[in-house]
């Protein structure tokens, strides 16, 4: 790690050393004809169009001609594109996430704000799920790392990605893409734009349809976690006069997959587990062979689906009054999901029915003014408004008297109403309903200001005032044949309202210094925000000694940013190198923890404030046009993630068989219950890699008249990681070695690049990997799942790509 850092603070140097003598290299060169460079980068990630060489921000921008050549056409692809950008999976997007310098919200509950936001088209989504979709006719997305609270709606209190779709054109195009492959790969995908009215009206529309073949297999046949979804968007645009526009936007999207589901990656044995009678899936899941490359589960008897509609619609006008522009963007969104796993992984009926839901309506307001390009003094301000509502419904039902009944056989006392007979048909169960509603106001200012011809400051603030509101109600369900508070306090009836506000004021503040027109330095300090949330999750057990509000609030996320860059062009335009450097420290980091009740010695899920946790890193991305045939690619991220205080870390499960006394999570005294959390202070963070690195290449030579060949590849490595927090006295078995994924094509272009034919291989090499390891819900210590993704296995296909 050392090594790498050197590196980069060694290429960031030639890097500035080469930049002195750019601009004289070019100035020498009126005379001769203009050689071939890179595409020069225009992001918006300052709301203004602006070269990404200019913008004091990391980022890496990628085009939708780039993925599209990649064959990459889903959120979770951008991480085999972005080093430091990695997925946090789940068995619902409801829990899922994108992660940015191994720091992301990756929980169930409907109530905390996400780390890494989205944003679309300058619309921010609600929840982290709605971010995981399909990314199809799109213009480029702009991935920004490390707060970005100023400019982007709701608060990102580790990173961004702002995604921006292709707009309606003045002039008649189509597109068509097409591939197919193994596994039932079927992805296709079109687009018509043009005028309407010549100069005064345009529009675009496209859709796309993408399926392919699960990976999970039940032993009776059945294959799972598949994809099938489809979607469409459109776009209409007003040029009213000259200097006024409107541009109103709606997509539709559906998904309908069965999914999504982990597999067993060990189960408990009596070695991993001695206590009688807790091995409830050992001998129920035959054929299946627990492992890292399982993909197997048992005969389950529960339904698995995962069911998502998106839609949304937005009006966007821009008025330019003189050199300035004031713009109004108005934003309703809905987000419909509907979710069940068998959580058992066979026939045991544990819990069949693992069924969620979520209605989410989102409208948003935002207005600003945007100062003139160019001028000693720059500035964005705005205002901006939202308000959301997001109903969630969960069933939970099982025979969950079969493990109970397994227990009490082997002596092992259960904490039950007196008197209860538990026979091995009954149904047991609860149901919950729960209403978040949120309120956003924030007034913002982004800015720079020229001391001098090279030295610019930077500065901005955002001051937001948030209310959150919350509705819990836990019942019997419907469908269960006894009322569920006999299986213990986490399943007991409990009804009531409670909310919570806040008021903050983020800032960033710095100072960029041009080497010349084609190379700069900065270096930026800034404090983000994240905002209250609730643990609303399914096993709350408040105590008596507490009130709702009290113990259900989750406090604010609090980061402050350090980060010095450098950006250059240079070699008359064939060579281009972006680095960073960073130390991001999180006060009161909202993370989710699994507990375990004393009384019940159940699990649950629950969310807590981490005491602080911070991130340091540094980040360098190079592009080289090595011959005007040849173009090369290197990116590295190297990120160092620690909790430098957490005191209420949740004790893994395998901490309740650890038998020495006064040991983190062993006995609390001798004879005494197990402690249910540890002091994890120093530990490293989860799923926090300390080093991703992509390698990428391109060769191109014309073959004919009219026919470009090419041969592209990319290698991604991701460094070994650890999904769960474990004591020093406890080995970790959540552990996910380093692995590297080879992606490689092949193909003509024709007709002036307007058709492409490609072959291509994704994760040539077949190299297997998981993207979450946990504790598996219905098996003792030792016991442990993992979610396989279709990326962990090779993937042969064509692609024709045609636009004209």
């Amino acid at each position: 790690m050392k090594m790498l850092f050197k590196t980069l603070l060694t290429s960031t140097a030639l890097a500035i050393v080469l930049s002195s003598g750019s601009a004289n290299a070019q100035s020498n060169a009126d005379n001769t004809e203009a050689s071939k460079e890179l595409e020069i980068i225009v992001v918006t990630a300052q709301k203004r169009a602006e070269r990404l060489i200019n913008v004091p921000v990391s980022i890496v921008a990628t085009s939708g001609a780039e993925l599209e050549a990649r064959n990459f056409n889903s959120a979770t692809d951008l991480q085999y594109v972005v080093p430091g950008l990695g997925l946090g999976d789940s068995n619902t997007p409801r829990g899922a996430g994108l992660r940015i310098r191994g720091i992301g919200t990756n929980v169930f509950a409907d109530g905390i704000e996400q780390s890494v936001g989205t944003v679309v088209d300058g619309v921010p989504l609600a929840r982290a799920g709605q971010g995981l979709a399909d990314i199809v006719d799109i213009e480029r997305i702009e991935v920004l790392r490390g707060p970005q609270g100023m400019l982007f709606g709701r608060n990102a209190s580790a990173g961004l990605i702002n995604v921006v779709t292709r707009g309606p054109t003045n002039e008649l195009s189509t597109r068509a893409y097409l591939a197919a492959g193994e596994n039932g790969l079927l992805n296709l995908s079109g687009a018509i734009s043009g005028p309407i009215i010549i100069n005064k009206v345009s529009a675009r529309i496209s859709g796309y349809q993408n399926k392919q073949d699960g990976i999970v297999r039940t032993t009776d046949g059945r294959m799972l976690n598949n994809r099938d979804e489809f979607g469409f968007r459109s776009a209409l645009r007003l040029e009213a006069t000259p200097d006024f526009e409107v541009l109103v936007r709606a997509d539709y999207s559906e998904r309908d997959n069965a999914c999504c589901v982990w597999t067993p990656r060990a189960l408990a044995s009596a070695t991993t587990d001695p206590r009688p009678g807790i091995l409830f899936l050992s001998g129920d899941l035959p054929k299946v062979t627990p492992g890292p490359d399982n993909v197997t589960i048992g005969a389950a008897s529960g339904d698995y689906f995962n069911k998502v509609i998106s839609r949304g619609t937005s009006i966007e006008a821009n008025w330019n009054i003189g050199e300035f522009t004031i713009t109004s963007l108005s934003a309703l969104r809905n987000w419909r999901q509907k979710d069940n796993n068998d959580a058992d992984l066979g026939p045991l009926n544990v819990l069949d029915d693992n069924f969620g839901a979520n209605d989410l309506e989102q409208i948003s307001q935002e207005i600003r003014l945007t100062s003139p390009a160019g001028e000693r003094f720059e500035y964005v301000l705005g205002a901006f408004y939202y308000k959301s509502k997001n109903a969630g419904s969960f069933d939970q039902v099982g025979r969950f008297a079969l493990s109970f009944a397994r227990a009490q056989a082997a002596g092992i006392s259960l904490p039950l109403a007196p008197g209860v007979v538990l026979p091995p048909s009954a149904l047991f169960g609860r149901s919950v309903e729960t209403v978040i509603d949120v309120r956003d106001v924030a007034i913002f200012g982004q800015g720079s200001f020229d001391i001098t011809d090279k030295l610019s400051l930077i500065y901005g603030a955002r001051y937001t005032d948030t209310k959150v509101g919350l509705d819990f109600e836990r019942v019997g369900a419907a469908n269960a044949n006894a009322f569920n508070f006999v299986l213990g306090g986490a399943f007991a009836p409990l009804v009531f309202q409670t909310s919570t506000k806040d008021t903050n004021v983020s800032w960033r503040f710095g100072a960029q210094y041009k080497l010349n027109e084609n190379s700069n330095v900065y270096l930026t300090v800034a404090k983000g925000y994240k905002g209250p949330g609730f643990n609303n999750l399914l096993d709350l057990v408040i105590p008596a000694s507490l009130t709702a509000d009290k113990f259900t609030v989750v406090r604010p996320e609090i980061p402050t940013s350090f980060e010095a860059g450098y950006k250059g062009r240079l070699a008359d335009g064939r060579l281009r190198i972006e680095a960073a450097a960073y130390q991001t420290t999180f006060e009161d980091f909202q993370a989710q923890v699994v507990e375990r009740d004393q009384v019940t010695n159940l699990n649950r899920f629950a969310i807590r404030n981490a005491g602080e946790l911070k991130t340091q890193g540094a980040e360098i991305q190079m592009r080289l046009l090595a011959t005007d045939n040849l173009t090369l690619g290197a990116s590295a991220a190297w990120n160092d993630t620690e909790f430098t205080d957490f005191t209420g870390a949740a004790c893994p499960r395998l901490g309740a068989v650890i038998r020495s006394v006064g040991v983190p999570c062993g006995p609390v005294v001798a004879g005494g219950a197990n402690a249910i959390s540890f002091d994890a202070s120093g530990q490293a963070g989860t799923n926090a890699p300390e080093l991703t690195f992509t390698l990428d290449g391109r060769y191109e030579k014309n073959l004919s008249a009219g026919i470009l060949g090419f041969i592209q590849a990319n290698y991604f490595w991701r460094d070994a990681v650890t999904f769960g927090l474990y004591p020093d006295n406890i080995p970790n078995p959540t552990i996910q070695p380093s692995y590297g994924i080879f992606n490689v094509s092949l193909g003509a272009e024709f007709y002036e690049g307007k058709v492409v034919a490609t072959l291509f291989a994704r994760n040539l090499t077949d190299e297997n990997f998981v993207t979450s390891i946990f504790d598996l819900p219905f098996d003792g210590a030792g016991g442990l799942g993992q979610y396989t993704t279709t990326d962990a296995r090779r993937l042969i296909g064509v692609s024709l790509n045609i636009a004209y």
